[in-house]
């Protein structure tokens, strides 16, 4: 950093830009609506459909409501906390400030498990997703039955696959272009689902109905597996909130609008998916939506939602590559933008083609993903907040990492290592994704707060007794 500083303005400005520099307080232009605006176009996206669709599989829609509300609303804070808070305050990038807390390698391994395995699933999850709402379009018009399982949904996951290829390797203007249209379109498309939902049932017959196949007797454990799945999705922002918090003013200004706008625009996304799911009898969006209204409004309702994936898969794809380019060795920087974006898109390919029931039960995947985006979020509310007291050292996060604070063990830091262990563990052991087989204590604190309760302990404990002398993150005393 400091040979960053003998540099021009302009020099320090573009590797701001680029993650490399932390952004100066001038640089930072978003206030509590600017940002409020930028994360709620992130979250209004199509797989909130999927994710109140699966929460009507558990609840009906008074309970599942309540599941959307209380799941998202501590999902989020958990993810904000950790991430944005530190970014809005330092406007460092997010896997340059895991090096505090993992080492230079350890971010590395932890952008790995946390974005690039995400990001393939869902530009899986979606591109499927595209390819049911082609087939679903053209069975409208033809008459035909739709075949979800079929080979034109694989080879449309497959097109919207390579189409995303083709907008990201194009760079940001095109996305953006495609977010100013896609993003408030979808607010209309909700809007317009609600509508029609409830031109054919009233609020209180909504209400009364029954989930669609709950998979326990017990009422109350179905309930906390749709808070867990909930839960889930808004954890599951911990990757990508950290990178936006750090273009705000201050860290007020990087959490609260988190509240409003992704908090605010998913759960508004998963009640319309909730409730068309219960009403019409399926929890596949690209079904209930080719229902609803007749052949005109699904045809428009199935050919936007179509495209919108596009949108979603464009974003996520993006932000994971420009990530993975920023941790990445030498060698990954030197691969070609669109050769390593096509890299990154083999596994999505190989998943629609040989994994395409994965879509039906998406949701065990996002609930996975949970496993560790609780553990970290315990592990950075342990570390920045309890043993930092909110202080980095941003000269040693963008120095030599051979050398500084921040060194570690050959670049890992094996006690938060151990911590995300311990706290994948107790996840799995209170509630297990695969079979939904749980322990009695799930009922009560569901699997992600024992998780994130336990990888932060463990962090905080092991940090206090055995991270001294130098080179293990220059931890203040007590």
């Amino acid at each position: 950093m400091a040979n960053a500083e003998t540099q021009g303005a302009g020099s320090y400005s573009d590797a701001a830009e680029r993650g490399d520099l932390p952004l100066l307080p001038t640089e930072r232009l978003w206030g509590f609506w600017e940002f409020t605006y930028a994360n709620s176009a992130l979250a209004i996206a199509t797989w909130a459909f999927l994710i109140g669709g699966a929460v009507g599989l558990f609840v009906g829609p008074r309970e599942g409501i309540a599941a959307i509300v209380i799941g998202n609303i501590i999902g989020v804070v958990l993810a904000a906390l950790p991430t944005c808070v530190p970014a809005g305050k330092y406007g460092v990038e997010q896997f340059t400030m895991l090096r505090s807390q993992f080492g230079a390698n350890g971010s590395r391994l932890v952008y790995f498990l946390a974005v690039v395995f995400l990001t393939m699933g869902w530009l899986a999850v979606l591109g499927m997703m595209f390819g049911r709402s082609i087939d679903g379009l053209t069975s409208l018009i033809s008459g035909s039955e739709a075949a979800p399982l079929g080979s034109k949904v694989t080879v449309a996951a497959i097109g919207a696959i390579l189409l995303t290829w083709f907008v990201v390797a194009k760079g940001p203007t095109s996305i953006k272009f495609f977010n100013m249209v896609i993003s408030p379109a979808l607010v209309l498309l909700m809007g317009w689902m609600m509508y029609l939902i409830f031109s054919q049932h009233s609020f209180d017959e909504l209400l009364a109905m029954n989930a669609l196949a709950p998979p326990f007797e017990d009422k109350a454990l179905n309930f906390i597996i749709a808070v867990e799945v909930n839960l889930a999705a808004g954890i599951s922002w911990w990757p990508y909130v950290g990178n936006l918090g750090r273009l705000t003013k201050n860290e007020r200004t990087a959490f609260w609008p988190n509240i409003v706008g992704i908090f605010g625009a998913a759960a508004m996304g998963e009640v319309v998916g909730l409730l068309g799911s219960v009403a019409l009898g399926n929890s596949d969006p690209t079904i209930w939506m080719a229902q609803v209204g007749g052949l005109t409004v699904g045809v428009i309702a199935l050919g936007f939602v179509a495209f919108a994936n596009v949108t979603s898969m464009a974003n996520i794809l993006y932000t994971s590559v420009v990530g993975l380019r920023q941790i990445g060795t030498g060698a990954i920087r030197a691969i070609r933008w669109e050769v390593l974006l096509l890299m990154f898109c083999v596994v999505p390919l190989i998943l629609v083609i040989f994994y395409p029931t994965m879509y039906d039960g998406f949701f065990i995947f996002l609930v996975w993903t949970a496993a560790l985006y609780a553990a970290l979020a315990g592990i950075g509310i342990a570390d920045y907040f309890l043993l930092r007291r909110q202080t980095l050292d941003l000269h040693a996060l963008h120095g030599n990492q051979l050398k500084g604070p921040y060194r570690y063990v050959a670049g890992f830091n094996p006690i938060a290592i151990t911590a995300l262990v311990v706290g994948a563990v107790v996840y799995i052991a209170v509630f297990n994704p695969q079979t939904l087989e749980s322990a009695p204590v799930f009922k009560y604190l569901t699997a992600s707060l024992p998780s994130c309760l336990a990888a932060g302990f463990v962090h905080y404990v092991l940090t206090r007794i055995f991270a001294k002398g130098e080179g293990w993150g220059d931890y203040p005393r007590r």
